[in-house]
């Protein structure tokens, strides 16, 4: 072996360089109990220095060859740690030499794939899904409520159901978790359905006070939030009827309702403007990829103006950087709206063909 590494180390091609990789890899694994530290080092050093040789396919095949081995220096999993995801992936979720701290800071500057990927490690500390969940976007926060095996402090609880009011996702990962918190199953409790609620309630069924106090505080919540909550209700559905009454500018009215805040209204005019079903427009709204809601707002002629401010809504929801945002709208100006139409209408034809199975 030691000849055929020689060999591939005078050769400089990316795929020469992508199985030497391999076979050093091999090499130093294979008998990796025995190495000394001053041969972990060296390498080191060359993995290192090769990973800058070799192409992306190749870095991802390391990446998942390695990804586990609890002999890995450090150093080469913070360093694929930042590539391109199908590099950095494998070795946020699966790699036993990454600490807690190196998860904490990684948070703050990676994106948010990669910090989905974090999220779905087997075990999280409650250390590092503060960090998820302070810096995170809603995409990440689904993917840690998720996992049974992250730990959520208190403060993750708190802000998790501080920012659940519209998100169904995390409204029903958060009410299947037995370890949430009293003080914030009672707070989550009035945002939740009739299904959600029994959920809720089912986590506590052996502490049949609890279970009650909960009840009880569901049924004041409702008492003191149904009057303004109708009324904002209300004004969202006057804005849809004077849009389709040709009194007001579809335009104009997104730009209404997204200025009060309310993410279930504007899912509710989106929904009524395109004849989609809320949970299709949802989770269009609020996943990661813009793409959907572009498709969606493009195909009814949304203006570039209201699109821009639907985004900054997101961007603020999802916790995202303006740079994403402004990246979002200028592609939305590009987009051609006979384009965007051709793409919705599989939307549409998937629900119909759906409405007639069920049926």
């Amino acid at each position: 072996m030691l000849n055929n590494i020689t060999d591939l180390a005078r050769e400089k091609s990316s795929d020469k360089r992508r199985e030497l990789l391999g076979r050093v890899a091999d090499l130093f694994f294979d008998g990796a109990e025995n190495h000394t530290e001053q041969g972990t080092l060296i390498f080191r050093d060359i993995v290192l220095k090769m990973l800058n040789d070799v192409k992306l396919e190749g870095r991802a095949e390391f990446a998942n060859r390695v990804a586990r081995e609890e002999r890995l220096p450090a150093e080469v999993a913070l360093q694929m740690a930042h590539d391109d995801v199908s590099v950095a992936g494998p070795m946020l979720q699966h790699s036993p030499v990454l600490t807690d701290d190196d998860f904490v800071k990684l948070s703050q500057t990676l994106p948010e794939e990669h910090l989905e990927s974090i999220a779905q490690r087997e075990n999280l500390s409650g250390t590092v899904t503060d960090a998820l969940i302070e810096n995170g976007t809603r995409a990440v926060w689904h993917k840690v409520t998720q996992n049974k095996g992250a730990e959520i402090t208190p403060k993750g609880f708190n802000t998790l159901v501080n920012n659940a009011d519209g998100d169904e996702i995390l409204q029903i990962n958060l009410s299947s978790r037995p370890d949430i918190t009293e003080d914030a199953a009672k707070r989550l409790l009035p945002l939740l359905p009739p299904e959600g609620k029994a959920r809720l309630a089912q986590l506590f069924a052996e502490n049949s006070d609890m279970a009650n106090t909960l009840i009880d505080n569901a049924r004041q919540a409702v008492r003191d939030q149904t009057a303004p909550g109708r009324q904002k209700r209300l004004e969202a559905k006057l804005v849809i009827a004077d849009v389709k009454d040709g009194k007001l500018d579809m335009s104009d009215g997104l730009i209404q309702l997204v200025e009060t805040n309310r993410g279930p209204d504007i899912v509710m005019f989106l929904s009524a403007m395109t004849d989609l079903e809320e949970p299709i427009v949802s989770n269009a709204l609020y996943q990661a990829n813009d793409e959907p809601i572009s498709l969606l707002c493009k195909s009814i002629d949304v203006s570039n103006s209201a699109f821009a401010k639907l985004m900054g809504l997101k961007a603020d929801k999802l916790n995202r950087g303006l740079a994403d945002t402004g990246r979002s709208v200028a592609h939305y100006k590009e987009l051609d709206i006979s384009s965007a139409q051709r793409a919705m209408r599989f939307v549409y034809m998937r629900k119909s063909l759906n409405g007639k199975k069920v049926g």
